[in-house]
This record gives C-alpha cells, sequence and structure tokens, in this order.
C-alpha cells in the first residue's frame, strides 16, 4: 500500500499542479459575431510562456501568468467579422505554442427603426472633418496595448437597469440603413449616476458629434470600455478609476431620443457584447483564481 502511494505521489509531482494539463480551453464553447471569448492556455513542463498573446482573426492580446503554469487571456469576434472556421492561436513572437480552431456562428441581431435630427444624417464638410478626427482619436484608443491588466476580478454593470436597446441591432435611421449598434443602451434618468465597472485609466473625454460626451477607459490588455451621450463626466485623461466609482451622469447629448446610457467594449478593437463580456470576466476571473 504504501510502495502505491508513493507512486502515486511521485507521478503527481511530475505531472505538475493540479488543473495544469496541457491544453488550450475556451469559453463559452460557442462563439458568434459580437461575441467575446476568454481562454486558458497550459503549455506543459519545459515551455517558456512570458510574453505570450491570444491570437484571433489577426487581433493579438497579451495573455497573463493563471495558477498552475497556466496562462488566461481573451479575445473577440466583431459583429462584422464573417462566419466559419477560425484558428485561435497562443503566440510567442512568431511561434505558436498552442493552437485550436473554433467556428463563429452568424448571428442576427435584428432591426431598429429611429428618427432623428436630419443635421445627423447629410453632414456638412465641417462636421464631417469632426467626425473623422473623432473617430481617429477613438480608434488610437481602441489600438492601444498596455501590457499588463489594470483590473482584477468579475466586472460589474455600470447601471443596475434595464436594457432599451440591445448589442447588434442594425440601425433604420430615418429609414436609411446605418451600422449596426456597438454597443448596450441601459436605462436611465438625466443625472443619474454612472459607475466604473472595473479598475482602468481614463483613456479619453471627448464631445463627439454623434455619440455626445463620451468617456472611454483603458483597462489594459486591449480591454476598453466606452460610455456615452454624458450630461457631464466626473473624471479626466488620465486619471486611474477603481471599481464603482462615479465617472459621470446619464444625458442625452449627441444623435439620441431620450435621455440613457450607451454603454460599450472593444477587445482590440473587435467590437463585442458589453454584457457578455461581463460574464466573460467572471469566468476569466475563475481561471486566473482571482477574488
Amino acid at each position: 500500500m504504501r510502495a502505491w502511494l508513493g507512486a502515486l505521489s511521485l507521478l503527481l509531482l511530475l505531472a505538475g499542479p493540479l488543473g495544469a494539463a496541457e491544453g488550450l480551453d475556451v469559453w463559452p464553447p460557442e462563439l458568434e459575431q459580437g461575441q467575446p471569448l476568454v481562454a486558458r492556455a497550459c503549455l506543459g513542463q519545459g515551455v517558456q510562456g512570458p510574453g505570450a498573446e491570444l491570437s484571433l482573426l489577426g487581433r493579438r492580446l497579451p495573455m497573463v501568468a493563471g495558477p498552475g503554469g497556466c496562462l488566461v487571456g481573451m479575445a473577440g469576434v466583431d459583429l462584422d467579422d464573417k462566419p466559419g472556421p477560425v484558428h485561435l492561436e497562443v503566440l510567442s513572437g512568431d511561434k505558436v505554442l498552442l493552437s485550436r480552431t473554433l467556428t463563429v456562428h452568424a448571428r442576427d441581431y435584428g432591426t431598429r427603426k429611429i428618427t432623428v435630427d436630419g443635421k445627423f444624417m447629410e453632414l456638412s464638410p465641417q462636421n464631417l472633418a469632426r467626425y473623422q478626427e473623432e473617430t481617429a482619436r477613438q480608434k488610437a484608443v481602441y489600438a492601444s496595448l498596455l501590457p499588463r491588466m489594470l483590473w482584477s476580478g468579475p466586472w460589474r454593470p455600470p447601471l443596475d437597469s434595464a436594457v432599451v436597446g440591445i448589442f447588434g441591432r442594425r440601425s433604420l435611421v430615418n429609414g436609411q440603413p446605418r451600422s449596426p449598434h456597438g454597443g448596450v443602451d441601459l436605462r436611465g434618468a438625466m443625472g443619474t449616476p454612472v459607475l466604473a465597472p472595473a479598475a482602468g485609466r481614463v483613456a479619453l473625454v471627448l464631445d463627439t458629434y454623434f455619440s455626445g460626451l463620451t468617456v472611454l477607459i483603458d483597462h489594459g490588455l486591449g480591454v476598453v470600455s466606452g460610455y456615452r451621450h454624458f450630461s457631464k463626466a466626473l473624471v479626466r485623461e488620465g486619471q486611474m478609476v477603481r471599481p464603482g466609482q462615479v465617472i459621470g451622469l446619464v444625458g442625452m447629448s449627441g444623435r439620441v431620443t431620450g435621455p440613457h446610457l450607451h454603454f460599450d467594449m472593444h477587445l482590440a478593437g473587435a467590437r463585442v457584447d458589453p454584457l457578455a463580456w461581463i460574464k466573460a470576466s467572471a469566468q476569466l476571473a475563475r481561471w486566473a483564481r482571482q477574488p
């Protein structure tokens, strides 16, 4: 009996920590357009993982160390990425450490019809130039890749309220087709405080033509959250924010039909459902064993 237990102990020692079997785990198991995923890569003994990145659809995001010698990371499928097979890879430079083939499934989010002031339909040269400059500044934030995770643990919604505009819905604005809804609209009366769902650094505070008073928070590792149509911003660029901190007040600035909060998420520039990301952040915290 003692000999058997000794042999078992030796096998467990050679195998490394429990839960660190070599492989690439993905959550959720079904991948759809506009949805995030989190991954855990256990590379096995003798494989070097520092500086590893998770690559999906040409987007690469840094991974961080988890328990048992594993790495954890996240990726996203943009609303306009095409359905079909894709390759999820764990990379160290140009070397593929682990890979897995997944399928992106098409998802129909439906269509909405809204009516807005005509000035938002045919832009003057001045307003078009303003819009292009604002878009470029926001894209620069989405493209940033702080090499460390600024948050810890699961995220929380910025408002505890009902969804009044779902993510991904195609828009008919004054009868004309426009881009799909890149976030969720959360019900809120004028002046309702909006809370930071996780720690991060304020990367942009900007009064934009379409989205009104906008705040972007960089949470590190290519994860950026956005809050739009504020009546007032209560943070400044470069400021670090903590979970639950008031970052602004609900308003109706920009192209809107009433007061609400537009909440969106970008993973390395990919537009993903922010409510799905909140669920994914809980799985990421479990794999990383964060409180």
